[in-house]
């Protein structure tokens, strides 16, 4: 047999093995976290004042954003995160027995246990309305006049002192330091993309390294026991085992 004819032969072979070869399967995409969640931040106790109370202004920690505008998924970056969503009314809602005091009492024992994987857990309630801002002109001159629509906020909300004053007794029924609790717009552009709807009245959303990994829709009063301990599993189930387990 020539050479060019047995380089013809593993010529064919090879071209017949591609033939019959299938592309493997691929695996489903994970959904990115969408977008930063701005928020005025009612209760921030994760970095108490070196100093006995009454606390002034002045001594409080610098990273304590009580009181302030602030992005909680931009605060917690990379680490894993149990984000609450909760458009019900908050006045029903501060006491033992309801499903975000619950889970939030449950995802606070969990941050000791996994402070070196920086676990993290936020509530916000969805409660501030306000009128439409005229566009707001960005960029420098080669933007071509390039304008972005401002969502309503705490400042423009009469009534968000008394918003302020339910989820605080909230965050006070659940005493979870290591949780801040804070007061977004009921619509805004970051929820939309969050895919939090107008009927999603506590809506759970489980995520770690910026990627969604579970989410669940719940009634104001939820979730019930069962559900918590399900979105518990499932927070453990996304981080490594800690240590000493």
């Amino acid at each position: 047999m020539t050479t060019c004819r047995m380089f013809g032969i593993l010529g064919m072979l090879v071209a017949a093995l591609a033939a019959t070869a299938q592309d493997p399967p691929t695996a489903p995409k994970e959904k990115k976290v969408p977008s930063t969640f701005r928020a005025y931040l009612v209760v921030d106790k994760r970095f108490p004042a070196k100093t006995p109370p009454p606390v002034k202004p002045q001594d409080r920690d610098p990273r304590d954003r009580t009181d302030k505008m602030h992005c909680l998924v931009c605060d917690n970056g990379l680490s894993p995160v149990v984000a609450v969503f909760v458009r019900a009314d908050p006045k029903g809602l501060a006491r033992d027995t309801s499903g975000v005091v619950k889970l939030a009492k449950r995802v606070e024992d969990l941050i000791p246990k996994y402070r070196a994987d920086k676990l993290a857990g936020f509530v916000i309630f969805l409660k501030t309305e306000g009128a439409a801002k005229p566009p707001v002109k960005v960029g420098g001159p080669d933007e071509n006049g390039k304008t972005v629509e401002l969502d309503a906020e705490y400042p423009d909300d009469e009534n968000r002192d008394e918003y302020a004053r339910d989820i605080n007794d909230v965050a006070t029924a659940a005493n979870t330091p290591n949780i801040p609790f804070g007061l977004a717009s009921v619509t805004s552009k970051s929820a939309t993309l969050w895919e939090i709807k107008p009927e999603d009245e506590v809506t759970v959303i489980i995520y770690n390294r910026l990627r969604i990994v579970d989410r669940w829709v719940f009634k104001a009063d939820g979730p019930n026991d069962e559900e918590v301990n399900k979105i518990i599993t499932a927070t453990k189930n996304m981080l490594p085992a800690p240590v000493g387990e």
